[in-house]
């Protein structure tokens, strides 16, 4: 297959994904209200625990900077959530794959780009809240950010997709071994997005548990592009992270390739 042909025929799964994405479009209504409510429970939360002291910290943080971690990191959780696992499950279930695998378009790319396509939609609303957001903690909190902030906040939010797609692709693949993991993901969202410091950061875990957590690659899927932005990351520590985390996208996709080859040798042994 040529690169321009190939180019072409991801391009179309991108623009499926993309077209799906504007068919429910109650899919925005609960997008902004799945958003916006943890973050104004957490900031109620926040307010109780710090009381009357906003000078005072709690787990290394102020109040200006727990709330400011709480509104970016939520919506930077939104951001790279996937969903496609379903999808990957229902085919492996229905025996549908089969039909992907005669096709020239390879499963992976094309279960990748269909998820880009319908994340632009998505991206594009969170990047307004996101905005919103930061707007709204410049003029009541004193937030600030620097442009290196921005651009390095960009560049961590691609690793952080790749990484969140990677691992969800890992456990999608269990559907070969196992009948009925639709309670397994979500059992899995909530684990790793609290290990991702996506409920509290994860300094709330104690400061061994705290070094731990930063070599794994859930960190960097929300804790991590949220500390960029904030600017809460010594520049000396930044390149050495993105090294980690490069790391973690080498290894995930060596597993996955692993994992789905072993899939689909069970898959046609057994049969769709």
């Amino acid at each position: 297959m040529s690169d321009a042909a190939a180019s072409m025929k991801y391009g179309k799964c991108f623009s499926l994904g993309f077209k799906a994405a504007f068919e429910y479009r109650i899919n925005f209504l609960f997008t902004v209200a799945g958003a916006v409510s943890p973050v104004v429970i957490q900031t109620v939360l926040w307010i109780a625990l710090y009381g009357q002291d906003p000078a005072a910290t709690l787990f290394g943080f102020t109040f200006a900077q727990m709330v400011a971690y709480t509104v970016i990191g939520q919506l930077v959780n939104r951001l790279v959530r996937t969903g496609f696992e379903y999808e990957l499950n229902n085919d492996i279930k229905s025996g549908t794959l089969d039909r992907y695998l005669v096709k020239p378009v390879g499963y992976f790319g094309y279960r990748l780009f269909s998820f880009l396509g319908d994340k632009l939609v998505q991206s594009l609303l969170m990047a307004l809240l996101l905005a919103a957001g930061v707007i709204a903690l410049v003029c009541t909190l004193g937030f600030s950010i620097t442009p290196a902030a921005v651009v390095l906040f960009i560049i961590s939010l691609a690793a952080a997709f790749t990484l969140n797609f990677l691992l969800f692709w890992c456990v999608g693949l269990a559907g070969f071994w196992l009948t009925e993991i639709g309670f397994m993901f979500e059992a899995s969202r909530i684990v790793i997005i609290t290990l991702a410091g996506g409920i509290f950061p994860i300094s709330v875990f104690g400061a061994r548990a705290e070094r731990i957590l930063a070599l794994l690659p859930f960190r960097f899927t929300i804790q991590f592009p949220t500390e960029l932005l904030c600017g809460r990351i010594p520049s000396q520590e930044i390149a050495p992270a993105f090294g980690i985390a490069a790391i973690w996208i080498v290894v995930l996709t060596a597993l996955s390739q692993f994992l789905w080859r072993r899939g689909l040798r069970r898959f046609a042994a057994v049969g769709s």
